[in-house]
């Protein structure tokens, strides 16, 4: 059974066909460059490098070692280091997994749906030791019972992230501390249903335009414009699985173009907001 992949794309699209997981290792410098959403829910491990992940609302500062949690509605987007190298395992993992293997009173939903869900978890060493020696256990083919063998794996680093957030769900976790990102952020995510405009919310952050842009560019690596669109596809995938209408979404997250939302959402998600819809309602 094949679970580690060449692309991160490679390893989304093999959890979702399946509803299972999909492993993405690299050590290069290389992540996604724009924000985006997938149907798959993910766990994402840094070992060297990084700079700053942005995660729906909020901008991490990643140190080695950090462990980051994410859901299929939570926009996201990781900017690399300068140094040309950014070891990280990635595990995207369908939400119909998580929910087959839970067993009685012990969810494996927890750190990715918690109303006091956190972001950003920082493991001992040990732990880390822990992690990644599972994840390199399913690297290698097994002649006897392979897929059960790796499901077993893959179930049992969803076990110990939620043991981590049990543990240490309540804690205080280290969140960017660049004010004006942070300023932007909060506003675009209170008023994406309003038309945005870079100056309405540079304005909003206290620096100009032009001193916005190039902040966003430097620590979220994308633009003001592109993290508002993804913004605006999170919230419509969530009033779709939510049975909303395409038009009443589209109006409702800020689209007052329409053939402009279905082109952004199929872009964005892969597929149309209609068939989004029918698949997951």
């Amino acid at each position: 059974m094949k679970c580690f992949f060449e692309t991160c794309h490679e390893a989304v699209t093999a959890a979702t066909q399946t509803k299972g997981f999909g492993i993405f290792f690299s050590e290069e410098s290389n992540p996604t460059q724009h924000v985006h959403v997938h149907d798959c829910c993910e766990i994402f491990l840094s070992l060297e490098g990084g700079s700053t992940f942005l995660v729906d609302d909020r901008v991490y500062d990643i140190q080695n070692g950090d462990l980051f949690v994410i859901n299929q509605f939570e926009a996201h987007k990781v900017v690399a280091s300068k140094s040309g190298k950014f070891a990280r395992y990635i595990l995207h993992v369908h939400p119909a997994f998580i929910y087959a293997n839970s067993q009685g009173n012990v969810s494996l939903a927890p750190c990715f749906y918690s109303a006091n869900k956190i972001t950003k978890l920082s493991p001992t060493k040990a732990e880390i030791a822990r992690l990644v020696a599972l994840f390199e256990d399913m690297r290698c083919e097994h002649e006897y019972g392979d897929e059960i063998y790796k499901r077993l794996r893959a179930t049992e680093i969803l076990l110990e992230v939620n043991r981590l957030f049990s543990t240490r769900g309540t804690a205080r976790t280290d969140a960017f501390r660049h004010k004006a990102v942070q300023l932007a952020i909060d506003y675009i995510n209170a008023n994406y249903a309003s038309a945005l405009s870079l100056d309405t919310v540079a304005k909003n952050a206290f620096v100009s335009p032009a001193q916005l842009s190039r902040l966003f560019n430097r620590y979220c690596g994308t633009t003001v414009t592109k993290y508002v669109a993804g913004k605006r596809i999170t919230e419509a995938k969530k009033m779709l699985a939510e049975g909303k209408s395409v038009t009443d979404t589209a109006l409702s997250c800020g689209f007052n173009d329409y053939a402009n939302f279905i082109r952004t959402f199929k872009q964005a998600v892969g597929v149309p907001p209609g068939k989004y819809r029918s698949q997951i309602v």
